[in-house]
């Protein structure tokens, strides 16, 4: 019944542009440049579904079902060889890896779950010492928003420190259903970012970008990630060079406040990782005189101590 729903809420908005270039199959795909896995996640499995790439902190992929199988998805060509998740194996390891603090909980999308699966696992999650913050990656709120239920947040309201982090990528995706689910969560008190990946022919316009930014942070969701698309099989269509990326972002940092402004990242290619990146601002260094450019193209002399 939940794809039901889903399929009746998505294909009601699918006429407008910015959904259909991000959910129906185009030809432009086959152009086969990039990788099957490009963030390279397969070498840092370390039990089924747990991926522990970084130091304080690792990914749950619960599962490999979701609302929206997005075109562009970094994990699109893995589904075939998802072997599942086992949450006892995921205790055990956390268990012996005290310096891991966070946890993500993705796939897919978690919500694809039951309420007493998703009770189970971060009870579990939250009995652990060293586990202090547990986040969830969605995309129900733009895809299926009536998932989000009383009975859904009383349970998520339970566990320390949650936070959601959703997935939207442009101001259309802001509808009445999504603002309900959003206020039945930011009324519980649980705090809500999102990521947006930077999608060409659909978001790659400061303006575009302005307003979801503005209207999140108006939701109480802070804007957190603006993602490069990643080098995913197929993905070169949607892809937007580095520097109209930072272009965008010169655009933004000095027309929004700091409370609306993501930070622009994308992933190295061969497991590289994360990686963020800032318009360069400083022209030139003399010992402790610097020349700055702001974000009117101005330039600056600024004496450091």
């Amino acid at each position: 019944m939940e794809f039901v729903k889903f399929n009746t809420y998505l294909t009601g908005l699918i006429h407008k542009n910015s959904f259909k270039k991000q959910f129906v199959f185009n030809l432009t795909e086959l152009v086969r440049s990039g990788v099957q896995d490009p963030l390279d996640e397969e070498k840092h499995i370390k039990t089924k579904g747990l991926i522990h790439r970084y130091p304080d902190r690792v990914v749950l992929t619960v599962t490999n079902r979701c609302f929206a199988y997005c075109r562009f998805c970094f994990r699109k060509n893995n589904w075939k060889n998802f072997s599942g998740f086992e949450l006892d194996g995921a205790i055990n390891y956390l268990k012996n890896k005290k310096h891991v603090r966070e946890v993500l909980i993705s796939g897919g999308d978690p919500f694809t779950l039951s309420d007493k699966q998703i009770d189970d696992i971060l009870f579990q999650l939250s009995n652990l010492n060293n586990i202090e913050v547990i986040r969830i990656g969605t995309r129900v709120f733009t895809s299926n928003p009536k998932r989000i239920k009383k009975e859904t947040v009383d349970i998520l309201k339970k566990h320390k420190s949650l936070w959601l982090a959703i997935h939207i990528n442009h101001p259309d995706e802001i509808t009445k259903e999504f603002k309900k689910a959003v206020d039945l969560i930011a009324n519980s008190g649980i705090p809500i970012v999102s990521q947006t990946v930077l999608l060409k022919g659909i978001n790659d316009d400061h303006r575009i970008l302005k307003k979801l930014f503005y209207t999140l942070v108006k939701l109480r969701i802070k804007p957190y990630y603006l993602f490069g698309c990643d080098q995913a099989l197929g993905n070169e269509k949607f892809r937007v060079p580095i520097e109209k990326s930072l272009d965008i972002m010169r655009k933004l940092r000095g027309n929004i406040s700091g409370l609306c402004m993501p930070s622009y990242a994308f992933d190295l290619p061969n497991g590289g990782g994360k990686i963020i990146l800032e318009p360069q601002n400083i022209l030139e260094r003399k010992k402790n005189i610097y020349r700055i450019k702001n974000f009117e193209g101005k330039e600056f002399v600024y004496n450091d101590i």
